[in-house]
């Protein structure tokens, strides 16, 4: 490798295939961009550390992914999606100890959904967009949700993405049956009906008592055809180390699903037409301004709980009457909205930013 201001370590998840990690194509991407930016890029797995300091990964030379040895990185930007394995961690305190220079994250990780919304609440600003949200705890504050939010609840895993495992519970006074509809673990849709409320409750309470939960009402987030979708917003951090904002983007669910999730069927498209479509100009524009006031604010106050951030995906949901809901905030964002909506622009500023923040921290390393 030729010299630079360093070495970005990109870390992701291993997988089955050639080659055996996860984002392959923004991989090959960050790693086709690095010489505008003066940084080498190599790609590295949690079991690719060794004892010795050293570490097996990859980088794309001439079309092709060469596995190599490398030193321990300057920036190491984290990228799994799974829990970093301790002995990964390990070996880099050890590394930092022995080596003359520290290694640095890009990024520190968000902790689970319900303490990233009592940071959010903290700010009066966003009281207004955030929906009421408990810890589920028991049956009966389900039930006493349900009494109060007569269109259902909506509970989400306090640790997960891609709309896996979320569950929405309605009471259907009409039949006078407890509806219950979500995704499991592996992303495929279920329904169930309960016409005893108690041994509905209890099989329930059963699901949601093996890991944390939180609890929302069931806001009505549909277009006109009746399909789920949000508004993502990606904000990055630019070569300046300060926020940007580098995209707007509607992912739209498929007609009967729960969430607007790429990895559950949904489609990527452009957001001003969009809205435009649903909304109206007027409506719309107020929504590009209040999407950008709130993806400005809630990195300052994230960072200022947690430490260093590089990039959010933050998820807004929109009602029928034009009201924005923060719905989700995600440390490590994924970027396919942007590639698969045709925004070239937005894809491009997307993969590059990353890039942009490393050389800024390589440069600032003093």
């Amino acid at each position: 490798m030729h010299e630079t201001l360093g070495t970005l370590g990109v870390l992701v998840n291993e997988r089955e295939g050639s080659p055996p990690f996860a984002d392959e194509a923004f991989c090959r991407k960050l790693c086709l961009e690095s010489d505008k930016f003066d940084m080498n890029v190599v790609i590295l797995t949690p079991k690719g550390s060794e004892p010795n300091g050293k570490y097996q990964g990859y980088r794309y030379v001439n079309d092709h992914w060469i596995k190599e040895t490398f030193d321990v990185p300057d920036l190491i930007y984290d990228r799994c999606l799974a829990p970093v394995p301790g002995v990964f961690r390990r070996r880099l305190n050890q590394a930092n100890k022995s080596s003359s220079h520290k290694v640095r994250y890009l990024s520190r990780a968000l902790p689970g959904k319900w303490r990233v919304y009592q940071s959010l609440r903290s700010c009066e600003g966003l009281h207004a967009h955030l929906p009421e949200t408990e810890l589920y705890e028991s049956k009966d504050q389900l039930r006493n949700w349900l009494q109060k939010y007569p269109k259902g609840v909506f509970l989400k895993p306090q640790s997960g993405s891609h709309g896996k495992s979320t569950v929405l519970v309605q009471w259907v006074p009409s039949e006078q049956i407890l509806f219950v509809q979500g995704r499991t673990r592996s992303n495929r849709y279920f329904e169930k009906r309960f016409s005893h409320l108690n041994s509905g409750f209890l099989q329930l309470h059963r699901i949601l008592s093996v890991k944390p939960y939180i609890i929302q009402p069931f806001l009505p987030l549909m277009n006109q055809d009746v399909k789920p979708f949000d508004l993502r917003a990606l904000v990055q951090k630019n070569g300046a180390g300060k926020w940007d904002l580098s995209g707007l983007m509607i992912r739209e669910g498929t007609a009967g699903s729960l969430t607007s999730n790429l990895h559950g069927g949904g489609r990527a498209l452009e957001a001003q037409s969009f809205l435009e479509r649903e909304y109206g100009k007027e409506t719309t524009t107020l929504l590009f301004t209040q999407a950008a006031e709130l993806s400005a604010l809630i990195p300052c106050i994230l960072e200022s709980r947690y430490g260093r951030l590089s990039e959010l995906g933050i998820d807004f949901g929109i009602d029928r009457s034009g009201h924005l809901w923060i719905l989700e905030v995600n440390s490590k964002p994924g970027r396919a909205a942007f590639l698969l909506s045709g925004d070239s622009e937005s894809a491009d500023r997307a993969c590059n930013k990353p890039l942009e923040y490393a050389r800024y921290l390589l440069l600032h390393s003093h």
